[in-house]
């Protein structure tokens, strides 16, 4: 097994270097969610010219699941934009009108499991530096586009993706089962994962697999999967209602809204933590008023729990529904709160834990760390639950490489050789998964 392994290792960084132009070429041309037209299309075309089945469109995604639609001209400019940079529309025109991401199926000449891998494609909606310093602008690949970039890494993971995907191709002869390769959209606002679930695309998968580069795990080559703190999230829009009045001359007929949301904004960020495990709640926007002399008669939270698991997540959401209402009452106030999305805490399956560290024994390029804190949530766990309720197994994986900036800045930089390594982990579990059972 350990020869097999080393040569898993050997085949995969033969193709390294073409890995980093691919990676380079999607860091230069970022879109965020559900205007990943550029990646779709770089994608799709490279995965058809290697043989894959190519999904596309309302094949893999259901517009009804969708949230944060951009604007329809914003996505007719980032699809302009797309075929501006070379995109093939062919390979695109089936995810006109935000109905972006790609599914590749290749299947094995003998049977075998469905064995799946999740990367995302979506960028964050930030301006990248213009740092002379660092790579991106040193080597000629900083983002085209102003307001959006790669600092998250998701054209790392994208890139992972093509370079198991060309390494699974060239071996097609020798597989076992069906591998499929899901390049997600819209992860960031969580609605990509649901809405490929509700177009049936895990619904076949029985291992399911996905990663992302550590925000603290700064060794090259370390990889986590036993992996913790993977939070459940739910954000929600707060609106208080009130009445409105004239600031001087009867203020007494006004209910002023705008101080219970300043109320409930403060008090929020005073809820205890729990004991056993994390826990955030957090206020990301506030705004109310509209006059320089009125009494606002409405205002609005966004806010945003988290927690590591179910029991945390109802104590914290028992202690914001007493703040506002406190708040809402201490103002004679009325208080409406509205769901806008929402995802569950998450967990790796025990035996693809024990598999995975099994199945990278012998490679010199990674190395099994004992276990890694996410402290984020993942949209991925949709997909996973799914699976795993259909009596499939999921994980979710960490790789370590530096992030000079740190994830979500405007000057994240990593180690390419991240992924490289990453192809090779989820190359060798297919292995693994193909030869033991678990």
């Amino acid at each position: 097994m350990a020869s097999e392994t080393q040569q898993v290792e050997t085949d995969i960084s033969a193709l390294f270097f073409e890995a980093v132009e691919w990676r380079r070429s999607l860091h230069r041309h970022p879109q965020s969610g559900w205007l990943e037209f550029y990646a779709t299309g770089f994608v799709a075309k490279k995965l058809e010219s290697w043989g894959y089945q190519v999904l596309l469109g309302d094949k893999i995604i259901d517009p009804h699941s969708r949230l944060f639609l951009p604007a329809p001209e914003t996505m007719d400019e980032a699809y302009g934009n797309a075929l501006s940079a070379g995109i093939d529309e062919q390979y695109i025109r089936p995810a006109k009108g935000g109905l972006t991401g790609v599914v590749g199926i290749i299947q094995g000449k003998q049977p075998g499991p469905v064995i799946a891998y999740r990367f995302d494609i979506d960028s964050l909606e930030i301006t990248e530096t213009s740092n002379p310093e660092l790579a991106a602008n040193k080597e000629g690949f900083v983002s085209c586009y102003r307001g959006y970039a790669h600092m998250c890494g998701h054209d790392a993971n994208t890139a992972t993706g093509l370079l198991l995907a060309k390494y699974l191709s060239q071996r097609v002869d020798s597989l076992c089962g069906t591998v499929k390769l899901i390049f997600q959209p819209d992860e960031e606002r969580l609605s990509g994962a649901k809405s490929m679930v509700a177009a049936g695309v895990v619904d076949d998968v029985d291992y399911l697999m996905a990663g992302h580069i550590a925000a603290t795990m700064a060794e090259t080559g370390a990889v986590a999967f036993h992996v913790s703190n993977m939070l459940s999230v739910s954000r929600s829009e707060i609106t208080f209602h009130g009445a409105s009045a004239h600031s001087t001359g009867r203020p007494d007929l006004g209910k002023n809204a705008i101080l219970g949301a300043c109320s409930a904004a403060l008090n929020l960020h005073t809820i205890a933590r729990h004991g056993n495990g994390l826990s955030v709640v957090h206020v990301g926007k506030i705004t109310g008023g509209d006059s320089w002399n009125n009494v606002a008669d409405r205002a609005s939270l966004w806010i945003e729990v988290r927690a590591a698991s179910s029991d945390i997540d109802a104590y914290l959401q028992r202690r914001v529904q007493r703040v506002l209402e406190g708040a809402a009452e201490s103002y004679d106030l009325h208080v409406e709160s509205r769901l806008v999305v929402s995802s569950e805490a998450g967990h790796n399956s025990p035996e693809l834990i024990e598999l995975g560290k099994r199945a990278i024994d012998g490679l010199s390029c990674v190395t099994a760390v004992p276990t890694a804190q996410v402290n984020a949530s993942e949209d991925f766990v949709a997909m996973a639950n799914i699976v795993r309720r259909r009596g499939g197994q999921a994980m979710y994986m960490l790789h370590g490489s530096p992030v000079g900036g740190g994830l979500h800045s405007d000057s994240l930089e990593i180690d390419e050789k991240v992924i490289r390594n990453a192809a090779v982990t989820y190359a060798a579990i297919y292995e693994a998964l193909t030869k033991f059972t678990i």
